[in-house]
This record gives C-alpha cells, sequence and structure tokens, in this order.
C-alpha cells in the first residue's frame, strides 16, 4: 500500500464539491461511504489474490485501478476481483438491515438502499462494470477467447437493450428520468467499446 499512488481528477474534486453543496437531504456521506466500500473491496480482493497496485485514479464517473500483473493472473482471480465490490455491497445492505430490524428505526433505510443499487448498477453484464468483468472472466475459461467476447458482448446489448426499453416504457407513460436517460447512454458507449475485436 505504501508504493501505491494516488491520483485525484479536478472533475471529481468539483463532482464532489457540488454534490456536498447541494446536498440538502444528507444523503453524501451515506453514498460516500457506500461507495469507498465497494471500491475498497476491490482493492482488498486484488492484494488478496497476490497482485500489486501501482496506481488509484479517481475519476469523476469511476476509479481506474492500476494492476501490473493482471495480464498475468488467472480468469478465476479477475473474476474475484470483480466480484469483491458487488459482494461487499449485498454484505453491507444485509448488516445494516439487520441493524434497521434490532433497533427499529429508519435511519439506515437510505444505506440501504444506496448499497443495493450501487450493487446492482455493477453487476450489470457490460464490460467495463463488474458484472461484464465476472461475465467475460467466466467465458474466458470455457470458451476459445473469440467465442468468449462475442458471449459477453450478447450479453451487453441485451443488457443496452432492457435499458433502452425501459426508457422507451418510462417516456410513454410520461415517467421518464433523466438520470436513467444518461446512465443507459453510458452504458451503451461502454458496451460499444467493448466490442470484440478478435
Amino acid at each position: 500500500i505504501r508504493n501505491v499512488k494516488f491520483k485525484v481528477s479536478v472533475p471529481f474534486v468539483l463532482l464532489v464539491a457540488i454534490m456536498y453543496i447541494l446536498d440538502s437531504e444528507s444523503i453524501f456521506i451515506p453514498t460516500l461511504f457506500a461507495v469507498i466500500i465497494h471500491e475498497f473491496s476491490h482493492v482488498v480482493a486484488i492484494f488478496l489474490c497476490g497482485a500489486s497496485i501501482d496506481l488509484i485514479d479517481i475519476r469523476a464517473f469511476g476509479i481506474r485501478v492500476n494492476v501490473p500483473e493482471l495480464s498475468c493472473m488467472s480468469y478465476k482471480n479477475e473474476i474475484i476481483i470483480a466480484a469483491a465490490g458487488p459482494l461487499a455491497g449485498i454484505i453491507t445492505a444485509s448488516l445494516a438491515f439487520a441493524a434497521a430490524v434490532m433497533s427499529d428505526t429508519s435511519v439506515f433505510d437510505y444505506f440501504i438502499g444506496v448499497n443495493v443499487l450501487i450493487t446492482a448498477i455493477n453487476l450489470i453484464p457490460v464490460y467495463p462494470l463488474d458484472g461484464g468483468r465476472i461475465i467475460l472472466g467466466a467465458m474466458l475459461q470455457y470458451l476459445p477467447v473469440r467465442a468468449a467476447y462475442t458471449v459477453s458482448y450478447i450479453f451487453a446489448i441485451a443488457s443496452i437493450g432492457t435499458l433502452f426499453g425501459l426508457c422507451t416504457f418510462l417516456a410513454l407513460r410520461g415517467a421518464l428520468n433523466p438520470s436513467l436517460v444518461i446512465f443507459t447512454a453510458y452504458i451503451a458507449l461502454c458496451g460499444i467499446k467493448a466490442h470484440p475485436r478478435i
């Protein structure tokens, strides 16, 4: 950990500042805490799989972790690293739910929800989201490389099609959320970039 370099982008700092200033419902801290748990779990998994990290690049819409040994890593370890974040979200949401039930309070409701949401988003099978990495790693274990990328791409297209279908359905009902449209467009761009070129 001592040798890891950290890089924080200016857009990230601005985004955090804007979110903090506009946070009238006190959701910023629990959201940030949930994101930190998710990303820290990936870092722990990387070290547990015997790899190292030389750079953690914190950007406005995601964190890029540079792992020098990634090209030599087994597909199983890649799946473990990708699954660590969503698994941590599920465990955290479960613990918060248990605490809410035992204390009979609604103070944990948002924290439970944001952990479930972050987990659900990251499990969408579109590379480079965790779900896409898990699917690709699993396919590469059992299929030839080109076939694995093709199957992974089919999962991505199906997921993107479902999201666009949801946007269309909500638009027809007059209940379209602009955030969902932006998110769907972002996921679509990720899916296009992940097109197999082998």
